[in-house]
C-alpha cells in the first residue's frame, strides 16, 4: 500500500520546482517505508512506499520496464501477480525482483490499457508511456483504492489523496456547492464529485488515458446484479466458503506479517476463520471496545477469537480519548467534507496495528453490500408491502406513526419514515432509493437552509438510478437496485474511503477479502430470499457461519461498526461546537438556519445524560453534529463561502 502523484502535459511541463517534492511529503504517511520520484519535460512522477512485497530495492517505485521507456507509480496489491508473472515469462519476459510493480509495467508493455481487465485485487496507478507521450490512470473494479485528478489549465494533476494535488503552484481550488449539498444528505461526497469544482474522482472500473492531449475515460467494469433465481442456500453457502478460502489465502500473502480486524461482526469473524483454516499460524487480532453495551462486541469477537487461538488485543476507551483535537485532525485529513463517526474507531484501531509492530490487516469490509446485510434489505420486504396497499391505508398509517414520533422509543419514528418512503417510491424507485441512504431527506435540508440558499440545487436522487415497484418482480427489483447502489455509491464513497484514508493515517495496510471480485460475483446473484428473510441479513454467510464459528457469532445480531459519539466526547468538544458553528465567523452561517442548528447542539448535549427521543434518533443526531462540523472545518481550512 502506497501513495502516488504526478502531473503530466503531453508537450512541456509548465515549471513548478517545489511541487514534485512537496506533494511527496505530503503523502509521506501512506509510505513512510520509501520514496522516489521521476521527471522529464513531460512528466513528473511522485512514490511514498509501504513495503510489504519485495522489500529489496528492485521493488522501488517509480519504475521502469528495461529500457526505461515506460514508468510506473503505483498503489494497491495485484492478488493475481504470480499467475500473470508466469504467463509473461512464457511471452519472453524475464524480471529482476518479485514485486507485483514490476508485474504491471510488463503487462502495460504487452498489453496496453487493456491490462486492466486481467488484474484482481485493488490498485489504482499511473502509467507514463515516453514514446506515445501519453498517460494512464487506472483503478480497481470496487474502488478500493482512491486516485484523483484534475486538468489545471495546461497540465494534468493526479494523486491518492487530495492534499497533493492542492500544493500546486498557485492553484487555489473553489467550493462545489451541489457536492456540499449531496454532503448534508448523504454524510460523505458521492464520486466521482469531490467538494472542489476542478478536482474529480476517477470511477471505479475505469481507466482515463491522455494522448494527443486528449483525455479519454472508459469503463472496463460495470457492476451488475444478475440474479440466479434458482439458486439453493446449500450449494450457493458452500461455493461462498470456498471463494472465500482462496481469496482470504492471496490476501495473506506478504513479505511482513499479517494480522486481522476482529471486530465481532459476522463478515470479519468469517475472514479470521478463513484465515485460520489456510494459513500455517493464527494472527493477531484486534478490535476496538466502547463503554456503551448496546455498540460493544467485544464478547463476541473474544469468542472467535479463543475458538481460534488468536494473539487478540481489545483497543480500550481507557487507551485513547475523542477529543476536540483528534476529531479536527481526523475530519481535516479527508481533504473534503467526510462525515462517518466511524473513522474515529477505524483510525484508533489502525494506529493500534501499527503500534504493535504490524503494518498490513485483512478485514471484514464489503459483506453487507455483496450479501444483503444492511438493515435496508430487510426494510424492502416491508416497502414492498407498504407500497401495495391502498393510498387511503398508507395515510392512516403515517398518521398513527407521527402521534408515536416524539416517543422515546424509535417505533414511531422508523414506522414514520417506512411509510413516507414508501409512498415516493411508488412514485419514483430512485427518490425512495436515495431516502435510505439519506441523514436529512432534501425537505430536511431545504429546513436547515436559510431562504433560497440551496436554490437550483438537484436532490441527492440523480445518484441513485430508479427501479419498476410495480409487477410480481418488483421485491426483487428493489433488492437488486439496492445492492447495486450500496455499491456503487455507498461503499466507494463511504465505507472504503474511510477505511483507506484512516488505515493510511496510521501507516498500515488494510486488504479487504470480502470484495475479491469471485466472492462479489457470488453476493451478486443471490436472489433477495437469500440475502434476508425479512428479519435477519446475510444468510448465505450465516450458514456458513454456522459451520465455522461459535453459535454467539452466527446468532448476533449486526450492530455496525459504530460509535457512541455522544458518550464519548469529552467537554471541550461541545465548547469546540458552539465557537465553531454557532460564532459570527462561521462559514456555514452563511446559509444554514442558526435556530436549527442550536437546537441540535442542544440536544447533542442533552444526550449525555438523557435518553435522546423524538422525530431524531441518537445516532441521527451526532451523525447531523459530525456532518456541520465537516463542512465548517473544510471550509476554514481552504477559506470558501457559501
Amino acid at each position: 500500500m502506497c501513495g502516488l502523484a504526478g502531473r503530466f502535459h503531453p508537450q512541456q511541463l509548465p515549471p513548478d520546482s517545489h511541487w514534485l517534492a512537496e506533494a511527496n511529503r505530503r503523502l509521506a504517511h501512506r509510505g513512510p517505508d520509501g520514496e522516489g520520484v521521476f521527471a522529464d519535460e513531460r512528466c513528473e512522477l511522485a512514490h511514498r512506499r509501504l513495503a510489504l512485497l519485495d522489500l529489496s530495492p528492485t521493488g522501488h517505485q517509480p519504475m521502469s520496464n528495461a529500457d526505461g521507456s515506460i514508468w510506473i507509480t503505483y498503489n494497491g496489491e495485484v492478488y493475481n501477480h504470480l499467475e500473470l508473472r508466469r504467463e509473461l515469462e512464457s511471452r519472453g519476459y524475464r524480471f529482476r525482483g518479485t514485486s507485483d510493480t514490476e508485474v504491471l509495467v510488463c503487462l502495460y508493455q504487452e498489453f496496453g490499457a487493456q491490462m486492466v481487465e486481467r488484474l484482481r485485487g485493488m490498485f489504482a496507478f499511473a502509467v507514463y508511456d515516453q514514446r506515445r507521450r501519453s498517460l494512464l490512470l487506472a483503478r480497481d473494479r470496487f474502488g478500493i483504492k482512491p486516485l484523483y485528478y484534475a486538468a489545471l489549465g495546461n497540465q494534468f494533476v493526479f494523486a491518492s489523496e487530495i492534499k497533493a494535488i492542492l500544493a500546486l503552484d498557485g492553484f487555489a481550488p473553489t467550493m462545489d456547492r451541489q457536492a456540499c449539498f449531496d454532503f448534508l444528505g448523504l454524510s460523505y461526497v458521492p464520486e466521482p464529485m469531490t467538494a472542489f469544482s476542478e478536482i474529480r474522482a476517477l470511477p471505479p472500473g475505469h481507466t482515463l488515458t491522455i494522448e494527443n492531449g486528449q483525455p479519454k475515460l472508459r469503463e472496463y467494469f460495470r457492476l451488475e446484479a444478475h440474479i440466479n433465481e434458482t439458486a439453493q442456500l446449500p450449494e450457493i453457502a458452500r461455493q461462498t466458503s470456498e471463494s472465500l478460502l482462496r481469496a482470504v489465502a492471496a490476501q495473506s500473502v506478504a513479505d511482513v506479517p499479517v494480522a486481522a480486524l476482529l471486530s465481532g461482526g459476522i463478515d470479519s469473524s468469517l475472514v479470521v476463520a478463513a484465515y485460520c483454516q489456510t494459513a500455517a499460524e493464527s494472527p493477531t487480532t484486534f478490535n476496538v471496545s466502547f463503554p456503551d453495551q448496546s455498540y460493544d462486541e467485544t464478547p463476541v469477537a473474544l469468542a472467535v477469537s479463543e475458538q481460534y487461538g488468536t494473539r487478540h488485543q481489545t483497543i480500550t476507551s481507557a487507551d485513547w480519548e475523542v477529543t476536540p483535537e483528534l476529531v479536527q485532525r481526523l475530519l481535516l485529513h479527508f481533504d473534503q467534507p467526510f462525515a462517518d463517526s466511524s473513522l474515529i474507531p477505524t483510525f484508533r484501531v489502525s494506529q493500534a496495528i501499527r503500534e504493535s509492530g504490524i503494518i498490513c490487516a485483512l478485514s471484514g469490509d464489503g459483506g453487507d453490500e455483496a450479501f444483503g446485510g444492511y438493515e435496508s434489505f430487510c426494510r424492502a420486504n416491508r416497502f414492498a408491502r407498504l407500497m401495495q396497499l391502498p393510498g387511503w391505508s398508507q395515510n392512516l398509517l403515517a398518521h398513527a406513526a407521527d402521534a408515536l414520533r416524539n416517543h422515546t422509543q424509535d417505533f414511531g419514528r422508523q414506522i414514520a419514515k417506512a411509510v413516507r418512503l414508501a409512498q415516493l417510491g411508488a412514485r419514483d424507485g430512485a427518490v425512495m432509493l436515495a431516502g435510505m441512504s439519506n441523514y436529512l431527506s432534501e425537505e430536511q435540508k431545504i429546513e436547515l437552509a436559510l431562504p433560497d440558499a440551496f436554490a437550483a440545487l438537484q436532490p441527492a436522487a440523480r445518484h441513485f438510478d430508479g427501479y419498476e415497484p410495480a409487477g410480481i418482480n418488483g421485491l426483487e427489483d428493489l433488492s437488486r437496485r439496492l445492492t447495486e447502489t450500496h455499491f456503487t455509491v455507498n461503499l466507494t464513497s463511504d465505507m472504503l474511503r474511510k477505511v483507506d484514508m484512516m488505515s493510511m493515517l496510521a501507516s498500515i495496510e488494510v486488504r479487504v477479502p470480502m470484495l475479491d471480485e469471485e466472492v462479489v460475483a457470488a453476493g451478486l446473484a443471490l436472489p433477495h430470499r437469500l440475502k434476508t428473510d425479512g428479519h435477519t441479513g446475510k444468510l448465505v454467510l450465516r450458514d456458513i457461519a454456522r459451520e465455522w464459528l461459535p453459535p454467539v457469532v452466527t446468532n448476533h445480531r449486526k450492530m455496525g461498526f459504530r460509535i457512541p459519539l455522544d458518550r464519548m466526547v469529552t467537554p471541550q468538544f461541545h465548547e469546540l461546537l458552539a465557537d465553531l458553528l454557532l460564532a459570527s465567523s462561521a462559514r456555514v452561517g452563511a446559509f444554514l438556519n442558526r435556530g436549527v442548528v442550536e437546537q441540535w447542539l442542544r440536544q447533542f448535549k442533552q444526550a449525555q445524560t438523557t435518553t435522546h427521543g423524538g422525530a431524531v434518533s441518537r445516532e441521527g443526531l451526532y451523525q447531523r453534529i459530525i456532518i456541520l462540523l465537516a463542512l465548517e472545518l473544510w471550509m476554514r481550512e481552504h477559506h470558501l463561502n457559501w
